[in-house]
């Protein structure tokens, strides 16, 4: 007798721990961030201190697929906006340095469009960056160039970006005997927020 009232009480708990469950869950709309690096790649090559490497960002396209490996719709997305940047070579074969400075410009493809600067590089040693990230000062300038871009992404556009390398002063100036060569990339961290609707415990 104690045993089944013992049981009995057991299952009593349970179906109300089962009723009244649904008490400590709430429905709600969080925010989740997602960060991607959108990257240029450059090969340069060069016999003159002047010079420009021209490379179009697939920045739509990566962007297409950056939600469809996360399952998220555009009209989920809340924000998104570029937050740094930074460089990296990674292939050069000399038997001395470089010092370079210059800027990498930033303008849209697909309309009539004039570039802004977009990442300023000073000091930059090719050899002591292979293989290293070095973090970039953006230009408030080409900042909003690409934030512009985003938003107009998400407002149903297919915007494109062309970044552009020119060149300051390098050191020493290249010739056609000893030419500049190496091969790095420029790339531009963003951050995707974007809502999802789901269930949290609630305590209270």
């Amino acid at each position: 007798m104690h045993m089944k009232m013992k049981t009995t009480a057991i299952a009593v708990l349970l179906l109300f721990a089962a009723g009244s469950s649904g008490c400590l869950v709430e429905d709600r709309e969080v925010e989740i961030v997602l960060n991607d690096e959108h990257c240029e790649e450059f090969i340069e090559y060069h016999t003159a201190a002047n010079y420009t490497t021209p490379g179009t960002l697939e920045f739509s396209e990566e962007l297409d697929r950056l939600l469809e490996d996360n399952d998220v719709e555009k009209d989920q997305i809340v924000d998104a906006f570029l937050v740094n940047g930074f460089y990296e070579v990674s292939e050069f074969i000399h038997t001395h340095d470089w010092e370079l400075e210059g800027i990498i410009t930033v303008e849209r493809t697909d309309f009539t469009d004039s570039p802004d600067t977009l990442v300023i590089y000073t000091d930059m040693s090719v050899q002591g960056t292979l293989g290293v990230r070095t973090a970039v000062k953006l230009h408030e300038a080409g900042v909003a160039k690409v934030d512009q871009a985003l938003d107009d992404y998400l407002a149903g556009g297919y915007p494109t970006l062309l970044l552009t390398v020119i060149s300051g002063d390098v050191t020493p100036a290249p010739t056609p005997a000893d030419p500049l060569a190496f091969l790095w990339k420029a790339c531009l961290n963003i951050q995707v927020i974007y809502t999802l609707d789901t269930e949290i415990y609630d305590p209270l």
